[in-house]
């Protein structure tokens, strides 16, 4: 399988084509931003599709496990540093991700906390070059 993404620049506005229906395309206008100001928006892209797709992630292992939460929020921080040769590196990314659901689901939440340490697609391909900590809080409902 294969997914390409397409990138074209005019001017100050760069646009990235993703091709999919829910996402559409990313358009970032630097038009109005000072130029020293217009530094970051990759590494909030990275950060953005990291934490996307283990929340996606931690939404589907949840749900196919018969678990009902609500008001999931997360949060995704990314460290940079310069690596050893100088070049600016973001080393470490961190999630943390909370939800309310019941206590009765304490079990089955802490079977998909394992799962969710392994990271998801995106996170998971991240893992050989960029350290990578997951942090999953329950917030359990009284009945």
């Amino acid at each position: 399988m294969q997914l390409s993404v397409s990138y074209q620049r005019n001017g100050d506005l760069h646009t990235i084509h993703t091709g999919g229906a829910a996402l559409g395309d990313i358009v970032i206008d630097n038009s109005r931003v000072p130029a020293e100001q217009r530094g970051g928006t990759a590494k909030q892209l990275l950060g953005a599709s990291a934490l996307f797709c283990f929340c996606a992630a931690l939404n589907s292992a949840l749900e196919s496990r018969g678990v009902r939460y609500e008001d999931l929020r997360a949060t995704a921080t990314l460290d940079v540093d310069t690596n050893a040769g100088g070049q600016s590196r973001v080393l470490r990314i961190t999630i943390d991700a909370s939800l309310s659901l019941d206590e009765e689901d304490e079990d089955t939440f802490e079977r998909v906390r394992k799962i969710m340490s392994r990271g998801c697609l995106v996170t998971g391909s991240l893992h050989d070059g960029i350290e990578m900590a997951y942090n999953l809080t329950p917030n359990y409902r009284e009945d």
